[in-house]
């Protein structure tokens, strides 16, 4: 089969992408639903271990680290920074460990 424009040929991929992954359907609610659940066990098993993490809160648009004792602080990352000192605190937050 050929095509009289390559360069819409080799753009049509990218179209579809774009279409299907903008209409927030991609995943099924089932599969969010099992991401999440690793998400929250894998947060929960770190903090048990004595290591902090570090989160985005989509809801509030923070980058979060929380450490095992509750306390969380919103950060901002450093991009040219080492991995062990690539954020700043910016503030304590008020609410316990979720």
């Amino acid at each position: 089969m050929k095509f009289a424009n390559r360069e819409l040929w080799s753009a049509l991929p990218a179209l579809i992408y774009d279409r299907v992954m903008s209409s927030g359907q991609f995943f099924d609610d089932e599969f969010k639903a099992a991401v999440r659940l690793a998400g929250a066990r894998a947060r929960i098993e770190t903090l048990q271990t004595g290591v902090p993490v570090f989160y985005r809160d989509i809801k509030r648009n923070l980058d979060i680290m929380e450490y095992p004792n509750g306390r969380k602080f919103e950060i901002r990352f450093l991009h040219d920074a080492p991995g062990d000192q690539n954020y700043a605190v910016l503030r304590e937050l008020d609410e316990t460990a979720a």
